[in-house]
């Protein structure tokens, strides 16, 4: 497998802009037992601007090992993290949404339990990759987030800042929250609520990014649809508006909108 990546700086203050693309070879896990399940995470180191990549394996089913490697572009090659970098290895993490804030790549993660009467039930998570210490850290999502909204949450980022979002029914029509969460030392201390959009019953919209004016972007689908579609929300007109993008549901990705990288 080769992941492709477009890059765009001029050596350290990054303007004007030389892009490029680079192909990196990733080395495949499909031989191991369970057809292990990989996660990619990208990032860039803020100290050294190294762009960084992340690779995760674990089983598809049940609960298994982590593997981790960490590319960077530095050194042009693939190292293992030792197992007491790892989260728990029965942690699993969502792969639709990632996001890069304060020298961390944050995903949601869910977690499986069993009851002592044999029920199960998950718990959701933020799992944070650090790029400079390589460690990794799980934290709860915040209580208010969890209070007001039933799972799946999802993650996103508005400029520097991490957002989270989920959506809940209320009578005729779902009402979709955004949260800004503010970090002291690497943990959420709180969060802001940033908007609520109330959209039809019969469809499901996730936020997945932003464009450069701050207008939220979704990822939509209905009943009436084969494909999911690339939606904005116009406050003024307090409307969905489809911006003419459909492809198959997941498969959406927005690439955090910045001036420059940071010198």
């Amino acid at each position: 497998m080769v992941l492709f990546i477009w890059l765009k700086y001029n050596g350290i203050s990054l303007e004007p802009a030389i892009k490029r693309s680079v192909g990196i070879f990733i080395p495949s896990f499909l031989n191991q037992p369970d057809s292990p399940k990989m996660v990619i995470g990208f990032g860039v180191r803020p100290d050294t601007l190294d762009p960084t990549l992340l690779k995760i394996n674990y089983p598809y089913y049940g609960q298994g090992p982590w593997s981790v490697s960490v590319y960077t572009f530095s050194t042009r090659r693939w190292n293992n993290l030792e197992n007491d970098r790892l989260p728990h290895e029965t942690i699993r993490i969502k792969r639709s949404g990632q996001a890069v804030v304060g020298g961390k790549i944050f995903w949601v993660g869910s977690e499986n339990f069993v009851y002592k009467d044999g029920n199960s039930y998950k718990r959701y998570m933020i799992v944070s990759f650090d790029l400079v210490s390589h460690q990794f850290q799980v934290q709860d999502i915040p209580e208010l987030i969890r209070f007001m909204v039933p799972p799946p949450f999802y993650i996103s980022q508005l400029r520097n800042s991490l957002v989270m979002s989920g959506s809940f029914l209320a009578e005729e029509y779902k009402i979709l929250c955004a949260w800004v969460l503010e970090f002291d030392s690497g943990i959420v201390s709180s969060c802001t609520v940033l908007f609520t959009i109330p959209f039809p019953i019969e469809h499901v919209v996730k936020l997945i990014g932003f464009t450069k004016d701050e207008v939220p972007i979704f990822e939509s689908k209905s009943n009436q649809q084969s494909a999911n579609s690339l939606q904005v929300y116009e406050q003024t007109s307090q409307e969905f508006q489809n911006i003419g993008f459909e492809a198959n549901g997941g498969s959406f990705f927005i690439d955090p909108y910045k001036e420059s990288l940071p010198a």
